[in-house]
C-alpha cells in the first residue's frame, strides 16, 4: 500500500485490533500490566547525489512496541511481525523479561487514561499524503538543470508520507493520531566536492509544495555562489546572526540537556531548583507544543503512552517556568506528567523529552539582523554540536558548516572556511539584546534521530558569540 492508498481509518481498526491482540497475550503469560504501541508508516523516499536522484523507494512499516510489567519490573520487546503469532511471541518475551528481573526499588506502573482529551489538531494534507516519487522527481527537475548549468551538485533528501501512532493498555488508555509529513533538506555543492563551497537548506513540515521545493534549491544555488573562495577568520569572539537552521540545531540539545528527564535524574538540568528565576536574557521565550499552533511543523499531540501532549511553557522571558514529564518522571520529581513520554525506540532508551520546541518570534528581518553586523559572522548551519560539556550552562561545541559567511558593514562579503565555537548557549542568549534582536519569520526543522520531534526558530542576533579554534 502506497500513501497515496493510506485509509487512516482501516488503518487505526487493523492497529487497535494488533495492540489488542498483544494486550491479551501478555496477561496470558502472566504480566501484571500491559501496554502495546503501534508506529506506522506509508512513505515515499527520496534521495539526490551529484546532482542527481540515487535512491527513489515506498516503505510501508508497522512496529508494535509491547511494555510488559511483573512485581512492579518492567521490561520491553518489539516486532514488525503483525500475525496473531507474532504478536503474541513478542508479548510473552516481554512479559518473561519482566518476569526475570528483580524487584526494582521504584515500582513501574502505566499510566491511566488521561483526563481530557487531545487536542484537535490539523495534520493532514491530501495532496502530501498521495505525492509520489515521480512526482517529487518532476518537482526537482528545474532546479537540477539550473544547477548543472551552472556546474554545481545538488543532494539531499525529500521523503514524504504518512506517519501514524497507536496506544493501548490494560490501564484503558486508548490513543491514536496519523498524520503527512514532509522531510526536505537539499545541499548544493561546488563540483569537485570538497572543502571549498556549499549551503544548505532545510524544512520540514506536513505539507509540501513545487513552489517551496524550487525556491530552498534557487537558495542554495545563490548561496553556493556567494560562499566561493572562502577565506580563514581568526578565532575570538564575534557578533553572529544564526538562520534558523543553525538555531534549530542548538536547540535540539538545548532541550535535551535542560528539559527531558535524564537531566532532571542526573542532576544537571539547567533549570533544575531554579523555577522563577531568570536563567538567561528576556528575548527568550520557548515552549513545547504538540500542535503545532503556529502552523509550521508536523503536529503530534499524543506521546508514546498514549497521553495528550499539553502546551508547556518553558522559559518565559529568560525565566524558568517549567519543564516536560511522562508518567514515571513526574512521579519522581513530585510534578504532574505533562504528556511528553518518548518511548523506547531505536534512538530513544525512554523518559520524557521536549519534542515540539518553539522559539517564540520578535520583530526583526533578517536584513535588519545582518544589518547590526560592522564586522561580523551570517551563520547558516552548525555541525557535530556536542551539548554534554557542560550542561549546567549550556556549554556546547561544534564547527561551522555550509554558507557560513564574513559580514561587514551589514552586507556580505565573503565565504568563511569551518572554524570550531565554544560558548555557554545560556549566556549567550542573555546578550541578544531585545525581540529586535529575534527574527519575525519562523522556520520548521525535525530533530536529531527522531522521526517525532519537530523545533520551530526564528534567525537570532547574538554578539560576542565564541570561536575558540580551527576545525
Amino acid at each position: 500500500m502506497s500513501a497515496r492508498d493510506f485509509d487512516a481509518t482501516a488503518e487505526q481498526t487493523l492497529a487497535f485490533e494488533a495492540l489488542d491482540t498483544a494486550l491479551a497475550a501478555g496477561r496470558a503469560a502472566g504480566a501484571d500490566a500491559v501496554e502495546a504501541v503501534h508506529r506506522g508508516q506509508s512513505s515515499q523516499l527520496l534521495r539526490l547525489g551529484d546532482g542527481r536522484i540515487t535512491q527513489a523507494q515506498s516503505i510501508v512499516e508497522s512496529r508494535v512496541i509491547v511494555r510488559a510489567l511483573c512485581h512492579g519490573a518492567e521490561a520491553y520487546a518489539s516486532t514488525t511481525d503483525l500475525s496473531a503469532e507474532g504478536l503474541a511471541a513478542c508479548a510473552r518475551v516481554a512479559a518473561e523479561r519482566a518476569a526475570a528481573l528483580p524487584t526494582p526499588r521504584e515500582l513501574a506502573e502505566l499510566p491511566p487514561p488521561a483526563a481530557t482529551a487531545p487536542t484537535s489538531v490539523n495534520a493532514w494534507d491530501t495532496a502530501t499524503a498521495a505525492l509520489t516519487t515521480a512526482e517529487k522527481a518532476d518537482w526537482l527537475a528545474p532546479a537540477l538543470a539550473a544547477h548543472e548549468k551552472d556546474s554545481l551538485a545538488l543532494a539531499g533528501r525529500f521523503h514524504t508520507g504518512v506517519r501514524s501512532l497507536g496506544v493501548r493498555s490494560t490501564t484503558g488508555v486508548s490513543a491514536w493520531h496519523a498524520g503527512t509529513y514532509c522531510d526536505l533538506a537539499l545541499s548544493t555543492l561546488e563540483r569537485p566536492a570538497g572543502h571549498h563551497a556549499s549551503s544548505f537548506r532545510a524544512r520540514y513540515d506536513l505539507r509540501a509544495h513545487p513552489e517551496t521545493v524550487f525556491a530552498m534549491a534557487e537558495a542554495t544555488r545563490a548561496e553556493c555562489h556567494q560562499a566561493h573562495d572562502p577565506i580563514d577568520i581568526e578565532p575570538g569572539r564575534w557578533d553572529v546572526v544564526l538562520a534558523p537552521t543553525a538555531v534549530a540545531d542548538l536547540l535540539d540539545w538545548f532541550g535535551m540537556i535542560g528539559f527531558g528527564t535524564e537531566a532532571f535524574d542526573d542532576g544537571r538540568s539547567f533549570v533544575q531548583g531554579r523555577f522563577g528565576e531568570a536563567v538567561t536574557g528576556p528575548a527568550v521565550t520557548l515552549l513545547d507544543d504538540g500542535t503545532m499552533a503556529h502552523g509550521l511543523g508536523v503536529p503530534l499531540p499524543i506521546d508514546a503512552e498514549g497521553q495528550p501532549r499539553q502546551r508547556t511553557l518553558l522559559l518565559e522571558r529568560g525565566v524558568a517556568r517549567g519543564s516536560v514529564w511522562d508518567h514515571k518522571g513526574g512521579r519522581r520529581h513530585g510534578c504532574a506528567p505533562t504528556g511528553h513520554a518518548l518511548g523506547v525506540d531505536l534512538f530513544s532508551t525512554g523518559g520524557a523529552g521536549p519534542a515540539h520546541l518553539s522559539f517564540e518570534p520578535g520583530t526583526a528581518s533578517l536584513e535588519s539582523l545582518l544589518g547590526r553586523l560592522d564586522r561580523g559572522l551570517y551563520i547558516t548551519r552548525f555541525h557535530y554540536v556536542n551539548g554534554l560539556i557542560e550542561p549546567k550552562r549550556a556549554v556546547m561545541t561544534g564547527l561551522l558548516r555550509d554558507a557560513a559567511f564574513l559580514v561587514e558593514g551589514g552586507r556580505i562579503r565573503r565565504g568563511v572556511r569551518p572554524i570550531r565555537f565554544t560558548e555557554a548557549i545560556l549566556e549567550a542568549f542573555a546578550r541578544i539584546p531585545g525581540l529586535d534582536a529575534v527574527g519575525a519569520a519562523l522556520e520548521p526543522h525535525g530533530g536529531i534521530n527522531s522521526e517525532g520531534k519537530c523545533t520551530v526558530c526564528p534567525a537570532l542576533y547574538i554578539p560576542g558569540f565564541a570561536f575558540t579554534s580551527g576545525r
